[in-house]
């Protein structure tokens, strides 16, 4: 008997679980050949400025690889190469993949549960210093070998040029370290949690927290581990996010029925916002012929909470609190409380994953725009229908919220009216 696949195998790893049980994403790994990096590469050893861009691994955990991302610039033209929140609406999805693809991943092994409280390892305190910077820092990297000549896309992480071992890093440059992330390093009495919540309520970037977070320099010393980037990104969209829900929970609900809309990259983003506690849903339509759907029908996939904000589902991933954080940053921002559905529909052209930073800063920037306000959740629902190009009867039935908010909209016109509130 042929072995059954399930067709949402590939959305749900995005190349990095694994679930397919291969060494490696196929197909990434047709991205990564479709590519060739032009330029002139050193051969064992390199100058520059990192922008600042710090890579952490997962694999073979608690030895895992780390290192920093190096172009061949030098100053404060660094900046642009790893700069999530200046790319938005300006680089689009080959401007991301050259500048990526023109800096050397300059990368060493370290021993996540240890290296991170014993200061034994020399390279990860110079990588410490790095990721302590807001601006570019000038650096030297030692090579064992060339680089080898690749790219590797992820569905969270940016995508990563051309990589070598390490024989030695080292900080030429002086870090611009902001004042309020040099206290909270220092702070080894306060959990990575706190620690998180305060450098973002002092206004730190959420990037920046993630490379600190990231290299351990974050929480009570005996609790400090260097964290893989990916599950770093996680983390503090979850920990920041969670943070915000304590407090929207506490507002008055939202007045209107409202849809924030954008599109980026081959995504597009329609947030329905709705009067009511507290429940989020985000629902991805992979588009046929889109990097992860390799079938004619479009992949649909729902995650979601309620006001408890603990999700529902096996397949959570990045993704979900990538666009989570936003929305609670946005209603925090206001002052209000409401059940949100965000829709996330992955077209074809989004021929390669750039990192779930798009994500996160695709929502930020449909948030700041005025929404469309409606009279009815029926008129909202047909607006994001137009804008969609998948059939909205499928996306609905696999929805949770949507069908709860029909039906309790459908019970309140049955409800008779108290005549004390026409008074």
């Amino acid at each position: 008997m042929p072995v059954k696949i399930d067709p949402a195998l590939c959305a749900k790893c995005k190349g990095s679980r694994r679930l397919c049980g291969r060494s490696r994403c196929p197909i990434l790994v047709r991205l990564s050949a479709s590519y060739s990096i032009a330029g002139k590469i050193p051969r064992r050893e390199i100058y520059g400025s990192t922008p600042p861009s710090i890579l952490v691994g997962e694999w073979g955990y608690p030895s895992i690889r780390l290192g920093v991302n190096i172009p061949l610039v030098v100053g404060v033209k660094a900046r642009e190469y790893d700069f999530p929140e200046g790319w938005w609406g300006r680089k689009g999805l080959e401007d991301i993949i050259a500048l990526r693809a023109s800096m050397v991943y300059s990368s060493f092994r370290a021993d996540a549960k240890v290296d991170a409280r014993t200061f034994r390892n020399k390279l990860l305190a110079e990588l410490q210093d790095i990721a302590l910077s807001r601006l570019p820092v000038d650096i030297e990297a030692l090579f064992k070998r060339p680089p080898v000549l690749s790219l590797r896309f992820d569905g969270i992480v940016a995508p990563v040029g051309p990589r070598a071992d390490t024989l030695d890093i080292k900080v030429v440059g002086n870090p611009r370290v902001p004042r309020r992330v040099d206290y909270i390093v220092s702070d080894t009495d306060v959990d990575a949690r706190t620690a998180s919540i305060e450098l973002y309520e002092h206004g730190i970037s959420f990037y920046h927290i993630v490379r600190l977070f990231s290299l351990g320099l974050l929480g009570e010393r005996r609790f400090r581990r260097i964290v893989p980037t990916r599950w770093a990104i996680t983390a503090v969209d979850k920990v920041l996010g969670d943070r915000l829900l304590n407090r929207v929970g506490g507002y008055k609900e939202y007045e209107k029925y409202a849809v924030f809309y954008t599109e980026y990259v081959g995504n597009r983003y329609l947030l329905l916002f709705v009067p009511g506690d507290w429940s989020f849903e985000m629902l991805e339509i992979w588009l046929p012929r889109s990097v992860w759907v390799r079938k004619d029908e479009a992949l649909i996939v729902s995650n979601y909470e309620y006001f408890d904000g603990k999700a529902r589902l096996s397949d959570v991933d990045g993704g979900y609190y990538a666009i989570r954080f936003p929305v609670l940053e946005y209603l925090s921002r206001i002052r209000r409380k409401a059940t949100v559905v965000a829709f996330r529909e992955i077209t074809p052209d989004y021929y390669a994953p750039i990192g779930s930073w798009q994500i996160r800063e695709s929502v930020r920037n449909a948030l700041r725009k005025n929404p469309i306000v409606f009279d009815s959740l029926g008129q909202a629902l047909r607006y994001i229908s137009s804008k969609l190009q998948e059939d909205f009867k499928r996306i609905f039935l696999k929805s949770t919220l949507l069908k709860t908010l029909v039906v309790q909209e459908k019970i309140t016109k049955y409800l008779k009216k108290d005549p004390r509130q026409s008074r």
